[in-house]
């Protein structure tokens, strides 16, 4: 009674973790049709994810699910990079979205790769561990770096893709985002008078 419990409220904690990231990615982006693109990643990956688990003969039980439920803030994040480099194309270049998306994800594909490899390089060696402890955190670590993966390989195709066809010619990033870009930009602008040269 208590596992199955206990696997009940991870499960809550999976659907508020969705919404929660959805919203967060609504806030900053301010388009409903730009939010689809790295939201879609969410799903995508997680069902993906389930699949590894099956062919490594893994159970859905409380590790596994934390894994998901820490993976949800994870797999947005290639997605998001991939869509603001191409909403910067558009913005800065006046390339349209299909040129924009092809371009956009060439230039940031190798940093998105790189990221996803380092993050499968930290949670990978913990299945290798020996004893109970490997065992243990094992499912964890292989569903982590599966979900990782997936999101990877979503953010170079599928999101791509959707911009392409789905972000608006007009976009515009939403009032938090542009304000937090007027800030560093402030503080770039300001570092550079104060110091142009380098020097104290």
């Amino acid at each position: 009674m208590f596992v199955a419990g206990a696997i009940r409220e991870v499960y809550k904690t999976l659907g508020v973790a969705v919404v929660l990231v959805v919203l967060v990615i609504f806030l900053f982006l301010g388009s409903v049709r730009a939010t689809l693109i790295p939201a879609v990643t969410v799903p995508v990956s997680l069902l993906a994810t389930f699949g590894v688990l099956l062919l490594l003969g893994f159970s859905i039980n409380i590790l596994t699910l934390l894994a998901l439920v820490l993976a949800i803030g994870l797999v947005v994040d290639d997605a998001i990079v991939v869509l603001e480099n191409v909403h910067r194309r558009m913005a800065q270049f006046g390339e349209t979205r299909l040129v924009a998306a092809y371009q956009g994800t060439r230039q940031v594909g190798f940093a998105v790769v790189a990221t996803s490899v380092v993050l499968i390089a930290v949670f990978v060696p913990i299945a290798f561990l020996p004893g109970a402890v490997g065992r243990l955190f094992s499912e964890f670590a292989l569903t982590m770096a599966a979900a990782v993966g997936f999101s990877t390989l979503v953010a170079l195709t599928l999101s791509p893709m959707m911009a392409s066809k789905v972000l608006p010619r007009d976009y515009r990033s939403g009032r938090l985002a542009t304000a937090i870009d007027h800030a560093f930009g402030s503080l770039r602008r300001g570092g550079i008078r104060r110091d142009p040269g380098g020097g104290a």
